[in-house]
């Protein structure tokens, strides 16, 4: 498959795109994260110059990426916790690239930090596409399913270390403070309630971590994040084998996770 082709299958998906050294993995952009496209007309225009491979930039996709090299990454990670079934692609080396939709928590890159062999792509990263070819041997995909949500471990591995306690930027209880803070629990409150079989885990999880970014920034207590999302999530209890104490442990995971990132909030414009 020409480069281009490669290029434009991974635009389909809504992954935006760099051109990687033909033949290589090093991108041809100094500042490519911020030039990454999804446009297939600058596409075609770029790889009409030559046969580079295809990057796909993990912040612009929506992707965290689990880069399992051999000997060993392939067990290193599943020994760590359950993996839904996913986007998966083989890597010349005989590795393996697990593709995750990345979680509302901010997760970079990481070398090593869940184990030998096992690196993360996320924000600032990009992974090759599957089609591009080093050293004649191309990436493959092994498993075309769609991307699957982040696991809550991994999530939850991966999230900066709590910062060391310092005074809050803008008081927590100012107007400006409680109307973002109110504004952001009453969304996230709805979302859980109006959740559809078959995406609670997600959904309640997602809400778990962006309350949980209000209890790091001290604008919300723990306790009161968690019994907000409980109440919410009572109304499914009993449907589809839904349970309180699986809706326990996603709410827990995801306060947690997001309190290692404290929300900011947004700066007012000025006239």
């Amino acid at each position: 498959m020409s480069g281009v082709r490669v290029a434009l299958a991974a635009v389909e998906r809504g992954w935006p795109v760099i051109p990687l050294r033909p033949g290589g993995k090093a991108p041809v952009l100094r500042d490519w994260d911020r030039r990454a496209t999804a446009d297939p007309d600058r596409v075609r225009a770029w790889w009409a110059r030559a046969p580079f491979n295809v990057g796909i930039a993990c912040r612009g996709a929506g992707l965290l990426v689990v880069d399992l090299d051999v000997p060993g990454g392939r067990e290193v990670f599943e020994g760590l916790g359950s993996s839904p079934v996913t986007y998966r692609v083989g890597t010349p080396s005989g590795g393996e690239h697990r593709y995750f939709r990345a979680p509302p928590v901010r997760l970079g890159n990481s070398a090593g930090r869940l184990g030998p062999r096992v690196d993360t792509r996320g924000v600032g990263g990009y992974v090759v596409a599957a089609g591009s070819a080093v050293r004649g041997v191309r990436y493959r995909v092994l498993c075309d399913e769609p991307v699957a949500p982040a696991p809550e471990w991994l999530v939850a591995a991966l999230a900066p270390a709590p910062r060391s306690p310092v005074a809050p930027a803008v008081n927590p209880s100012s107007r400006r403070v409680r109307a973002y803070r109110d504004a952001v629990v009453a969304g996230e409150v709805e979302r859980v309630r109006g959740a559809l079989p078959g995406t609670r885990a997600h959904v309640v999880f997602t809400a778990a971590c962006r309350l949980g970014e209000l209890v790091g920034a001290g604008w919300l207590g723990e306790r009161q994040a968690e019994e907000l999302l409980l109440d919410a999530a009572s109304t499914h209890v009993g449907v589809d084998g839904w349970t309180e104490r699986e809706a326990a442990r996603h709410v827990r995971n995801g306060v947690v996770a997001g309190s290692r990132r404290p929300r900011v909030i947004p700066e007012q414009r000025r006239g």
